[in-house]
């Protein structure tokens, strides 16, 4: 048996002894000349049941609502919002699953609202502590998010480190300047103008790598921007055998992503399939509609090279998960490696 489930039975029986022992209360304060006597004819038994289900109905509702604003309004992204969802939802459901059901019940047996007092500050004092101890258990669980949520974030910083030094470290690599000073200067010799451009883009590409650590998302249409200069480096290197096409609507390119995710799929697209110009690398970025991109390429893998670890790619999907963002995956599908990105709007 799970912790969870062990649990939800302790706090299932706890709850139940406390509306009894509130019952027990309400009785005992209870004037002599007042009876139990419902007119509906219901078994006192089939009353005191129904009187333990909707008082864990309530407590087991409000945990439910808790858990699930959790994972849809985190306390660490969304404090105010949270709260006040959360304060209205108990309070919600504390009329659905106690005042509603008691009302209904007095109607049903043509019950008078005028009863002593003792007894009906007992049972609103009841239902006043168990809304304190649901919000002691919600207290609880924020300090508990809070604290989480904090080394998810500490996690997520070095996560995204590593994947700026991994970006860094593949630029500034040997074999990665030696093409790209080859290529310059090539270039110089024959055609300046080009070699000219190049430095600028090469320029371009290192900013970005550099800057890119003081942001934790970036608009799209910088990743772009970019990812043209990064493009064009190695165009210039491998001329047609590299074929790239964008096809993007202006509103989504305000939509956001980590900082360099395109420059992994793009690097990894071109380090691990052959690029001449009798096999054409096809590289392609489209968006679905629905708020996510998909960057493919032809398969026409290195003969020899060791396969693929996915570092990158696995380091990308942490990277989504710590943002709380569902979607990005990847795999092969009819001769295309294709990549799924979820955009972020905020």
């Amino acid at each position: 048996m799970s912790k969870n489930i062990k649990r939800g039975i302790v706090r299932i029986v706890l709850v139940s002894i406390y509306a009894i022992c509130v019952m027990k209360l309400v009785t005992y304060v209870m004037p002599s000349n007042i009876k139990f006597e419902p007119k509906s004819g219901i078994p006192k038994e089939f009353f005191a049941l129904l009187y333990l289900f909707f008082f864990n109905m309530n407590v087991e509702g409000s945990l439910f609502f808790d858990r699930y604003l959790n994972k849809k309004l985190p306390w660490f992204y969304f404090p105010k919002k949270r709260l006040l969802t959360q304060v209205s939802l108990i309070f919600s459901w504390a009329i659905v699953s106690i005042i509603i059901p008691f009302t209904a019940w007095y109607y049903v047996n043509d019950e008078s609202f005028i009863y002593p007092r003792a007894p009906v500050i007992i049972f609103v004092g009841s239902i006043i502590f168990l809304l304190v101890f649901i919000g002691i258990s919600v207290t609880i669980n924020f300090f508990k998010q809070s604290q989480k949520s904090l080394l998810e974030a500490e996690y997520y910083k070095q996560e995204k480190l590593k994947a700026e030094y991994r970006v860094l470290q593949n630029q500034v690599n040997p074999h990665f300047l030696f093409n790209s000073l080859n290529v310059l200067i090539a270039e110089i010799k024959h055609n300046p103008k080009t070699a000219v451009e190049f430095t600028r883009k090469l320029s371009k590409v290192y900013r970005y790598v550099l800057q890119s650590k003081n942001y934790d998302l970036i608009s799209l249409k910088e990743e772009l921007a970019f990812i043209d200069s990064f493009i064009f480096l190695h165009k210039v290197r491998l001329g047609e055998a590299l074929n790239y096409e964008v096809t993007i609507s202006d509103g989504t390119k305000y939509l956001k992503m980590p900082p360099l995710t395109l420059q992994i799929l793009i690097e990894n697209a071109i380090k691990h399939n052959v690029a001449n110009e009798e096999n054409i690398l096809h590289i392609r970025i489209n968006e679905t509609g629905e708020n996510t991109l998909i960057i493919s390429n032809n398969i026409q893998p290195i003969h020899g090279e060791v396969e693929s670890t996915y570092t990158g790619l696995i380091n990308l999907s942490k990277r989504f998960e710590l943002l709380k963002k569902k979607g990005f995956n990847f795999g092969e599908n009819n001769g295309k490696f294709k990549v799924t990105i979820p955009l972020i709007d905020q």
